[in-house]
Parts: structure tokens; sequence; C-alpha cells
């Protein structure tokens, strides 16, 4: 079953690097949109039949209106080019009048773009924010970013334990927002073909899209979803226009020197733990190396761990085990889908590693770790992502 969206710890892990940014607490939710069935005239561009092409250009650039004088003009048969006028009738291209020839509008622009535009009908879904009724970025399209039908989640759909709150609006769906995108220059920001005519509304339902919210201690929210490894800068500009911050607010802030206690008490994989708290506010709690490879993989080293929306990094201070859980976590991001050079696996590298407060691994490291556990399929894919380098 697939996941709706990557663990939480690892959008912690990502604003704690933030320079001057203090993650405080984490909120999974499913934000609201509306999913808009559309039709509108498409124009695609093809390439010109060779004779079609001569026709368009006589009609439109020597100005020849008489069918006579066409057929005259290109010394072609009359039969030949009786047939491209009424095809070029037929897409609506060339109008005929008796003996009279002229372009429409279509063949016009046809003529000076040099493609033949025909006109096709298109139905597409596209994403509108229910909140501020604004249409989503053509970056949310991606099929990594799924968007749900209904606020219920499947057990098997999440990558970890974060249970996601739907947030609830009350705003309309606005339907004049289909003629603002319908005259937007940029109709492709929107992922809405440029040749796109008469969009009109087939029906509209609610959608979801998960994300993870942090609050950071001087109140901003910051906002992560599957669009991309950073934030998600559109969902973070639709809070400045929101309640969202209130709502949150309105939550109150636990005291984490009396929540992390109770939650140690009260979990037998760290309960021999000891708390500490960090120089920047944040919490860990300080495992000892033999913890790790039992109940407790080494992989959990410099995750978190989360209790009244309020988060603990699990840590250790020995260097060699964090290098360990370094490599081990590596071997696991190679796998990820969204993975696919080793670029793009050594820039998660580099991230963890700040976070691990450790050095980079390098890619021969980490195939020796891989040979060294027997774990054959990840090598396997370390061979993939070379190939796929060059």
């Amino acid at each position: 079953m697939r996941r709706i969206i990557y663990p939480a710890t690892r959008a912690v892990e990502h604003a704690q690097l933030i320079p001057g940014v203090r993650p405080v607490r984490l909120f999974p939710v499913l934000w609201p949109l509306w999913q808009v069935e559309t039709e509108a005239e498409l124009y695609e561009g093809q390439d010109f039949e060779i004779i079609d092409h001569f026709v368009v250009r006589a009609i439109g650039e020597a100005g020849i209106r008489d069918r006579a004088q066409l057929v005259g003009f290109l010394n072609l048969p009359a039969g030949v080019i009786d047939r491209c006028l009424a095809f070029l009738g037929l897409i609506g291209h060339v109008t005929v009048a008796g003996p009279t020839l002229d372009l429409t509008p279509l063949g016009r622009q046809s003529v000076q773009d040099g493609v033949r535009y025909v006109r096709t009908t298109s139905r597409q879904t596209i994403l509108i924010e229910r909140e501020s009724g604004h249409p989503f970025p053509r970056a949310h399209y991606d099929n990594n970013v799924p968007v749900l039908d209904t606020p219920r989640i499947e057990e098997g759909q999440l990558g970890d334990r974060s249970r996601f709150l739907p947030v609830s609006t009350l705003a309309p769906f606005r339907p004049e927002v289909l003629a603002w995108l319908e005259q937007h220059p940029d109709r492709a920001g929107f992922n809405l073909p440029g040749q796109l005519r008469n969009l009109s509304n087939k029906g509209e339902r609610e959608g979801y899209l998960p994300c993870y919210l942090i609050e950071t201690a001087d109140h901003r929210l910051l906002a992560y979803s599957n669009v991309a490894e950073d934030r998600d800068e559109f969902l973070e500009g639709l809070f400045a226009r929101t309640s969202l911050e209130e709502l949150i607010e309105a939550e109150g802030i636990a005291d984490p020197a009396t929540l992390w206690p109770k939650w140690l008490a009260r979990s037998p994989a760290y309960g021999a733990g000891t708390l500490r708290q960090a120089p920047d506010g944040g919490w860990r709690v300080l495992l000892d190396p033999a913890t790790f490879g039992g109940e407790v993989k080494v992989a959990r080293v410099g995750s978190y761990q989360f209790s009244d929306h309020h988060f603990i990094q699990i840590w250790c201070t020995d260097p060699a085990t964090r290098r360990r859980a370094l490599l081990e976590r590596a071997l696991g991001i190679a796998t990820l889908p969204k993975i696919t050079t080793v670029d793009q696996l050594q820039d998660r590298i580099e991230s963890l590693a700040r976070s691990l407060e450790t050095t980079v691994v390098s890619l021969a490291e980490l195939r020796a770790h891989a040979q060294e556990a027997g774990a054959e399929a990840r090598l396997r894919r370390l061979d993939e992502l070379e190939r796929a380098s060059g």
C-alpha cells in the first residue's frame, strides 16, 4: 500500500538544520482542497502536411482569396486544392464562401507559429486550496504527491504512527477561479496547457493533502509535504492568510520538563535512557551504545519520537555509533523511489551527517557496509544508482 507521506522525523530533522530556527511542535494535518473536474478546448500543435501548409501560407501571406487564383498560384490540380480546402475547413483553419477564401483566427495563428493547431476536448482535474480559493502550483500534481478523497487513512499508508487531523473550513468553492486561470499568462505554472480555451467546471469534490506543520519558537509555521525534499513554500504562504496559527496556539504548549519524564517512564524501548536538554532548548534521550542492535535499531539514532505534538531526539554520545547509524540510514535512503542518482543520494547523506554530528560517508563505505551486512538488495540498488549517474 502506498504511503501518503514520509515519516515525520524527516521533517523535524530538516527543520533542525535551518539556521536561526528552533522547531518546537509538529502537527500532522490533512490540508483541505477542491478537486475540480474541468473541460476545455485544447489546441494541439501538429506538423503541417506540405500542401496544406502551402495553401494556408498562400492565403495568409500572399493574400490570395480566390480559389481559381490559388490553383494557378500553386500550380496544383484543382481536385487536390479542393480536398485541402475541405480538410482545412473541417479543422477550422479556412472559410470558403463561394470562390472566396479566408483564414480563421485559428488559421492565422497556425500560419504565424508554423504549426497546425487542431482543436480537441480536454478533461482535467485541477486542485484548488479551499480556504483561500487559490489554485495549487504545478509541483503539487507530481505522482509522488498523493491527494486523498477522504480524511480516512489506512494503517499501511503511514510511514510511522503519526495521526493526521483534517483541517476544517466552511469556505465554499469559488467558481470565478476558473476564469482567472483561463486568463492567466502562465497557465502551465498551474498544470494547465497554454493553448486552452473555454475552461468550464464539470463538478468539484473535496480532497486532502497530507503535510506536516512545524511551529517554531518565534511562532513561525514551516510546511512539509511530498512536493519536495525541502519545505513546501506554497503552503507556508497560505498560512499567512488563514487563521491556522490561532488554531495551533489554541492547542497550548506542554511543559517539556514534565512531559518527557512521563513519556520516558512509559516507554519500554527507551526507559533506560537519560533525559538531557540541549543548549538550543530541544530535548534528547541519551542511550548507551549497547542499547542499539536489539529492540532499538541503530538507525533510530538521530531520529525523533513524538508526544502531545512535541518531539524528542534519540541520541548516543558515542561517535562510532552515530557513524554506524549514518551508514544504516543512508542505505535505506538509497532504496527510496525518489532517489534516482548518486548525487541525490549524496545530498541526503550530507544533510543526515550534519544532523548526526558526524562526517559524510562515501559510496565505497556504503558498499562495504552493505557487503558486511549481507544486504544484497541494497548492493544492487547502489549499482543501479551508479549506472544511472553515468
